[in-house]
């Protein structure tokens, strides 16, 4: 008898500790299945690790029992990490996180929410939706701009056109930078200033560039280092919010280096050293030489420093910070961050020229292929979870790491692998991105109207039909890669599916959607209508002393349309000597040897091409 006591009490204790927290499920087809067999909606939280508002929900929302017994009772509740499954990041990203997302169980959309509610608050808003849906006066939203279309055929410097105006539409021209509620350390727009500044010969391009990562620096961490993501007070850039996303360290990083190779300042090499300092020092896993996912701002996650708010915490001194400690790190490694970050590094080599940039971006590149390359070529989202505590959000099982296939790192880990191809001239990288993309092509390419799926897994269905999501910057930065590709190799059947990836994506509405988030767009439709200056080293002996040093001064050779590539005599003549032969689409210069004159006979042939 008083073993059955014991056993209802213990019953009792586990009922109500589950009834204490929300019986969140995974975004996948199990959750939609529930839904309809249970004929109730779905509510969606998408969000990450590092969102501070993620956090206040997550603490004093998510805790609260009136909140948990009505998500509980009434609703099937998803909560999907936004890094971590990129498809649905993109497909609700302009909630904000957290994106609070009301769903039908076909996964038509009838309600968002952007950024947290105090429980009081959520509480009506759950109780006035149900009373809604309950009485069929909920109805679909329309927000399909993810959706498959049929290609724009338009003229492609019509298109470029447009799309360069919308980015320029949102450069504020007071305060720098891009966008104007929200100041954001943006990288990509910074990349295509610098491009466009030569390329088309606009000299204020680059004075865009430089007044932004003024302002950037100026947000930037000037103790520990890290820039800084995102100022809340408008266009001034005060009030940064002080999280610190390694994606944008390497975004950043790349920026700074490639701003003192445009402009010989030194400071822009020493904000870049900054930088490097604490991507070295804070987030880099010391064991296999990989880069974690982010350093957030909301220090009372764990009461460490208790009741002290992050603006005044990130005035103090290092001496200071470390009577409270430092803030909490998300330990996740990420594919697309990481190879993200090789490119920085590869950046600072060129205008360092020291070994151990270079080497450092090489480790991160053979880490990654070690750790999360598929059989197949293609790359894992997630690598590793290296934290100790438990996460907000629940990451994808190993098995669907497997099988569940993501455009977004790919498109960063084929420009990265092009990128260590040409300053290693080791070919196994651009082998690696061959296989990547002869798997990315079977698996994510859409056959009728051209481009590439944000992923090949569809958990639920519109209007009875799979809806695989189609995002336009991650088409445009695997155009970009395929655009590279093949002015790297020659193999113009590259070109094909990148101009077919920049058109699928170039509805108005799919377009005007992504508002300042275009500037890989833009450039991709730029390296479509002009390609590269391709640098092309002949030698019949790479390893000579002679043929080292060509290929040194062309890496320390500053043109944001370089590549570089290394080859033997055949489709070039053999000189007898190493020699350099720079091409643009449509004219290739005379032979050019190392001398004191190598820079001025390649200045000399530029200056002559028209834009």
């Amino acid at each position: 008898m008083n073993r059955i006591v014991l056993t209802l009490s213990l019953f009792s204790i586990l009922s109500t500790a589950v009834s204490r927290k929300i019986n969140w499920q995974a975004w996948g087809e199990t959750a939609f299945k529930s839904a309809k067999t249970q004929h109730k909606p779905v509510f969606l939280d998408v969000g990450t690790e590092w969102c501070t508002a993620c956090n206040l929900m997550e603490e004093h929302t998510y805790t609260d029992t009136t909140v948990i017994g009505i998500i509980n009772r009434n609703f099937i509740s998803i909560k999907a990490d936004a890094e971590a499954q990129p498809d649905v990041g993109a497909r609700f990203l302009q909630w904000g996180w957290p994106a609070l997302i009301f769903l039908d169980p076909d996964g038509n959309q009838l309600m968002a929410i952007q950024g947290n509610r105090r429980a009081s608050v959520f509480t009506e808003i759950l109780n006035d939706f149900l009373k809604q849906f309950k009485e069929g006066k909920v109805s679909i939203q329309d927000n399909n701009f993810f959706s498959s279309e049929p290609p724009d055929k338009s003229d492609l410097t019509k298109i470029f056109n447009k799309a360069n105006g919308q980015l320029h539409y949102y450069y504020d021209s007071l305060y720098a930078g891009w966008g104007y509620d929200l100041k954001i350390p943006l990288y990509q727009p910074v990349e295509y200033s610098f491009w466009a500044a030569r390329t088309q010969k606009k000299p204020y391009e680059k004075q865009k560039a430089i007044k932004s990562l003024t302002k950037y620096a100026q947000v930037s961490d000037r103790v520990c280092g890290g820039v800084y993501f995102g100022c809340s007070s408008g266009r001034s850039w005060k009030g940064a919010a002080p999280e610190k996303r390694s994606e944008y360290q390497g975004g950043v990083l790349h920026n700074y280096a490639e701003a003192y190779l445009a402009t010989g300042d030194i400071k822009w090499l020493n904000e870049a050293k900054l930088l490097k300092k604490y991507l070295l020092e804070s987030m880099l896993s010391k064991d296999d030489s990989l880069f974690f996912n982010s350093q957030e701002e909301y220090l009372d996650i764990k009461g460490n420093p208790p009741g002290m708010p992050p603006e005044k915490y990130f005035t103090l001194t290092g001496e200071q910070r470390k009577k409270y400690g430092f803030p909490p790190i998300d330990k996740t490694i990420y594919t697309d961050i990481n190879f993200r970050i090789v490119k920085g590094f590869i950046k600072l080599y060129e205008a360092t020229q020291d070994p151990a940039d270079l080497n450092i971006a090489i480790a991160i590149g053979k880490k990654i292929i070690s750790k999360a390359q598929m059989p197949e070529g293609w790359f894992k989202s997630v690598i590793e979870n290296k934290n100790t505590i438990t996460r907000m959000r629940e990451l994808p099982s190993d098995s669907a790491q497997k099988t569940v296939l993501y455009l977004k790192p790919q498109g960063h880990a084929g420009i990265a692998m092009l990128v260590l191809y040409q300053y290693t001239s080791d070919s196994t990288w651009l082998m690696h991105a061959r296989k990547l993309n002869a798997a990315v092509n079977k698996e994510l390419s859409d056959k009728e109207n051209g481009g590439y799926y944000s992923t090949n897994y569809a958990p639920m269905a519109l209007g009875g039909k799979k809806t695989f999501t189609k995002v336009l910057v991650e088409n445009s930065l695997y155009a970009r890669f395929l655009i590279e590709l093949s002015d790297l190799t020659g193999e113009e059947s590259y070109l094909k599916w990148a101009e077919g990836a920049i058109r699928s994506v170039s509805s108005e509405k799919m377009v005007e959607n992504e508002e300042r988030l275009i500037a890989d767009y833009v450039l991709a439709i730029d390296k479509l209508r002009k390609q590269h200056l391709v640098f092309t080293v002949v030698t019949s002996e790479p390893n000579s002393v002679e043929a080292k040093n060509l290929i040194k001064q062309i890496q320390t050779y500053y043109h944001p349309a370089k590549l570089i590539k290394v080859e033997a005599p055949g489709h070039y003549p053999d000189l007898g000597k190493p020699s350099l032969f720079v091409c643009s689409k449509v004219v290739c210069s005379q032979p050019i040897t190392l001398s004191v004159n190598t820079k001025k006979e390649i200045d000399g042939f530029i200056s002559k091409l028209k834009n």
